[in-house]
């Protein structure tokens, strides 16, 4: 049975029993406890885990560049996917500790935008805005948050609930597809004071050739990582986060640590893991590289029962090309994604 978002008085809920919770004296503590194990980086610790990588025009085969946090360039059938950019600070509260690889006017022309959440970490407005002169470029988002879109004059904006597809014809080749679906995660949403869960929140299938790249966005364990693997087999790539660890009591309600990260990862029965969602904000009680230094050490405990997955370890602004069947292009056309059928 696919899960579905149980709605009460327009707001959105993981299920039918699920109260919301006061946020604001939890999020004041951690962000008080938070401040004894931040410090400015050294150049040498940043240089441990950022490089700078200038970015393909696009790839046939599949390239994962991680540009920190959750924001990916997912590069796969000529065609460039962004998901959940933010290219600067999330707000003078939270200093960014390793910054984004690229900003919009660096990165190749971006064909799609996925957007997981509106937490500002994940839909950043300056970060958005830079790439709106991208060519025909596309934003999917959860139900709720076009109109935020809309407002500031986005063109092509679609939104989606949970299990929601929809495919565009490949520009090098009309006889193949890119699909992506929107997908559960177990998370919240809010911008505002007032519109706690007024919009969705999720992850999202990239589909492409036969090829599958899961991105998880933002969520804590849950039994959707079981529901996604029965309904997509043979996942390629899963990009998940690991972070942020403590203050676990809290955090696990909403966010996956490192013992649950590859919980999930099994669950999901994928081939190659890629962490995301460390080191960049100081959103936990840890340490910034904390949760990567830990789940290394979990995955070397597990090596038995992974030892048919492949982990990635990437810096900020790293690619990854991975051993995936490449497929052929036909010699490209001049347009760009040109059509799209949705399938609800």
């Amino acid at each position: 049975m696919k899960r579905k978002p149980y709605i009460k008085k327009n707001r959105f809920y993981n299920t039918k029993d699920e109260k919301l919770e006061g946020f604001f004296f939890k999020s004041l503590s951690m962000l008080l406890k938070s401040l004894f194990v931040r410090k400015k980086l050294s150049k040498a610790e940043k240089d441990v885990w950022s490089c700078r990588v200038k970015p393909l025009s696009y790839s046939v085969e599949p390239v994962i560049t991680w540009l920190g946090h959750a924001s990916f360039l997912i590069q796969v059938g000529g065609v460039n996917i962004i998901t959940d950019p933010i290219f600067g600070q999330m707000s003078r509260l939270y200093p960014r500790c390793l910054h984004a690889a690229l900003n919009g006017a660096e990165l190749p022309n971006i064909d799609f935008v996925l957007i997981s959440h509106n937490h500002r970490d994940h839909m950043d407005a300056e970060s958005l805005m830079s790439l709106q002169g991208h060519s025909g470029i596309t934003f999917l988002v959860p139900q709720g948050d076009k109109l935020w879109f809309e407002g500031r004059s986005f063109a092509r904006v679609r939104e989606y609930s949970w299990w929601d597809n929809v495919s565009f014809k490949l520009k090098y080749d009309l006889s193949k597809e890119i699909k992506f679906t929107f997908l559960p995660a177990k998370h919240w949403s809010q911008r505002g004071l007032f519109d706690r869960n007024k919009s969705l929140w999720g992850s999202w299938m990239i589909e492409c050739n036969g090829q599958k790249i899961y991105f998880a966005g933002d969520t804590s364990y849950h039994s959707h990582f079981s529901e996604i693997s029965q309904e997509f087999r043979n996942i390629d790539i899963a990009l998940m986060p690991i972070g942020p660890c403590e203050p676990r009591e809290w955090i696990k309600h909403t966010h996956l640590n490192v013992s649950d990260a590859g919980k999930a990862f099994v669950d999901l029965r994928a081939k190659h893991f890629v962490p995301m969602h460390w080191g960049a904000f100081p959103l936990g009680v840890e340490c910034y590289d904390a949760p990567i230094l830990l789940f290394k050490k979990w995955w070397k405990e597990h090596a038995l029962e992974l030892q048919n997955k492949k982990l990635h370890v990437l810096k900020v602004g790293q690619q990854a090309k991975l051993d995936l069947v490449p497929f052929q292009l036909k010699e490209p056309v001049k347009e760009s994604v040109i059509s799209s059928q949705r399938q609800l």
